[in-house]
């Protein structure tokens, strides 16, 4: 999903001189006052921008809506990559930029295919996160050598498919870009359900117009782990044939349907008494604790939920387990955890309420972790990963 765009807000994260790069380059805004201009004062810049023509005056905030998608820890990430990859004699000069802003400003300016590139991965990045993504191995390894046949042989498997199933995608078009670290990105773009909106003319006049927009698919492949991965809303039933034509068009190899990878989570050593959750110090975490416990005697078709008391010491709940343990005469051997809630408090300095992070984890593949902002779920599988929750054999 894109971020909330503001353009004044975005404006006052690029340095000025990159600003009036920017505008230089391309013939506007000569006569912003730049040289009497305070750091941050984009008042004069913003009132300029919005009395140049409109179709300048789009191109503009089109190129400002990119950089505020990657002015964030995913989009740095992503451009980092592309930096190292194509130009890694310029990597100091963009670690020396300020800001995001500036740091996605200057890749614009001065590495534009990477910046064009990486406004495509971070999106791919954030579809990712999405309930849509999907990934399976087991397929064939090795790099792939891309030709037009293989992509025009992908878009009319991808049309046979949307026609018949859903009466929409009956033109397809595949774009194919090869990532720094070797994965194969291929997005697909159909046609979707025609529909009417009102749009504004080039003279300010509202009128009712029907188009068929597009909808889109993205297919990676990873070649060195033989694994693909799929966005493509709608379920199984849309997926799996994806996956299935996919491989036959692009790989040239008939795959049977198979279940995504899922990860697979171990909660049992949790009942370690007063078990430790160490963080990494750079995700500023002031305190972790498991706040709920779901517990099971092996053997027993019950099970029971032990709550911490959120205003008690951080091992709270390993006091109330070691009570029931006991009044139950059993062993924390003899009891299984399916279910487990942690929570994290972030460390705090400014206005407002201290931020936290509460998920739960199931046994063996569930948690809603998934569906947390992103800047908090990379915390929260670092700590998992951290915590030996995820088995990585699994």
């Amino acid at each position: 999903m894109a971020k909330p765009f503001d353009p004044r807000k975005i404006l006052k994260q690029i340095a000025n001189p990159l600003l009036r790069e920017f505008f230089a380059r391309r013939g506007e805004l000569g006569d912003v006052p730049w040289d009497d201009l305070s750091e941050h004062k984009i008042e004069p810049v913003f009132e300029a921008w919005q009395t140049l023509p409109e179709k300048q005056r789009l191109e503009v905030q089109v190129i400002l809506r990119d950089i505020s998608e990657l002015a964030d820890h995913r989009g740095m990430a992503v451009l980092a990559e592309e930096i190292l990859w194509r130009r890694s004699e310029r990597a100091d000069e963009f670690k020396a930029q300020e800001s995001k802003a500036d740091k996605a400003m200057w890749v614009y300016l001065h590495v534009r295919p990477a910046f064009d590139e990486a406004a495509l991965f971070a999106r791919a990045d954030a579809l990712a996160c999405g309930r849509y993504w999907v990934k399976r191995d087991g397929l064939p390894k090795g790099t792939l050598i891309i030709d037009d046949d293989q992509q025009n042989r992908l878009g009319e498997a991808l049309t046979s498919f949307y026609g018949p199933a859903q009466m929409r995608g009956r033109f397809c078009k595949i774009a194919h870009y090869r990532r720094g670290g070797g994965a194969d990105y291929f997005f697909a773009y159909l046609d979707d359900y025609p529909d009417k909106h009102v749009v504004f003319e080039d003279g300010g006049e509202p009128v009712v117009r029907a188009d068929r927009y597009a909808f889109e698919n993205l297919f990676v492949y990873n070649s060195d782990e033989g694994s693909m991965e799929v966005y493509a809303p709608g379920g199984k039933k849309v997926w799996s044939p994806l996956q299935v034509a996919f491989c036959k068009a692009v790989l040239k190899k008939d795959i049977p349907p198979a279940d995504p990878l899922r990860p697979s989570f171990k909660l049992d050593h949790l009942l370690t008494p007063d078990f430790p959750l160490p963080t990494d110090p750079n995700d500023l975490v002031e305190e972790a604790r498991i706040t709920r416990m779901r517990l099971v005697p092996i053997g027993s078709g019950g099970y029971i939920e032990i709550k911490a008391d959120p205003r008690a010491h951080r091992n709270d709940i390993y006091h109330k387990i070691e009570r029931w343990l006991r009044s139950q005469t059993l062993s924390a051997n003899s009891t299984r955890v399916m279910q487990a809630t942690f929570s994290l408090k972030f460390l705090h300095d400014g206005p407002g309420r201290q931020p936290t992070l509460t998920f739960d984890v199931s046994a063996p593949h569930s948690s809603n972790l998934k569906s947390k902002p992103d800047e908090q779920r990379v915390v929260g599988e670092r700590c998992l990963k951290r915590w030996g929750v995820v088995d990585d054999e699994g």
